[in-house]
């Protein structure tokens, strides 16, 4: 709590936004126990969170952050709807993990190293998608070279939040990233993990609520 007592704005208005977010996300987390809106609400709902945390960020004046997160409620609304849309989904969930290479290397080449376990720490993430990548290539079917770019993707964003000196919130946030697609990954291309879908939104919802936090108002430099 206190990560996040140290990360919370101080106006009002920056705080409603967040809460609103994370009401939001928390309505949304009843669509995977059979208690949805009707669509397109539910679509709206789902993207609305991270439209939200976008918002925020572009109020901290962190423009870079925020088109990485309007990136990311653009791949939600693609997943939401028909499976033929979901290789757009990953595009731009691809995308906006690249926005957040680009602000965690930034945070690598101006803060310096973390030190400490990071690099081995690394390595344990490289190693885990590269297990997970050769375990699902023979279900990811037409979107085997997509769905491979975007673990790769992914790895790349998680490790330099290891390894750069970022705020923890966003490292946080990083990991927890990485948590939600390796099981939505398993849910979606092997058909397994059937009861998952709580945890796939809760990881990904806090994994971008981190990032936001930890990322909007901190600069290379400052406290981590």
């Amino acid at each position: 709590m206190t990560l996040i007592k140290n990360a919370w704005p101080s106006d009002r208005l920056s705080q409603l936004i967040l809460a609103a977010s994370a009401l939001f996300a928390l309505v949304y987390l009843f669509d995977d126990f059979g208690i949805s809106a009707p669509f397109p609400a539910n679509v709206v709902i789902k993207a609305a969170g991270i439209v939200l945390l976008a918002i925020y960020a572009l109020r901290q004046d962190h423009p870079v952050l925020a088109a990485g997160l309007a990136l990311g409620a653009v791949g939600d609304v693609f997943l939401a709807l028909d499976e033929s849309v979901l290789p757009l989904g990953i595009a731009a969930f691809g995308l906006g993990h690249l926005v957040y290479i680009w602000l965690f290397a930034r945070w690598r080449m101006q803060a310096g190293p973390r030190g400490g376990m990071s690099r081995i720490a690394a390595l344990a993430i490289a190693a885990f998608g590269l297990v997970m990548l050769g375990w699902l290539q023979p279900y990811f079917g037409e979107l085997r070279v997509a769905a491979s770019v975007y673990n790769a993707i992914i790895l790349v964003m998680a490790i330099l939040a290891v390894l750069g000196r970022s705020p923890t919130l966003a490292l946080i946030g990083a990991l927890l990233f990485v948590v939600s697609d390796s099981v939505l990954a398993v849910r979606l291309f092997a058909d397994q993990l059937e009861w998952a879908g709580p945890v796939v939104w809760v990881t990904y919802y806090l994994g971008q609520f981190g990032i936001a936090l930890g990322l909007a108002r901190a600069r290379p430099g400052s406290a981590t």
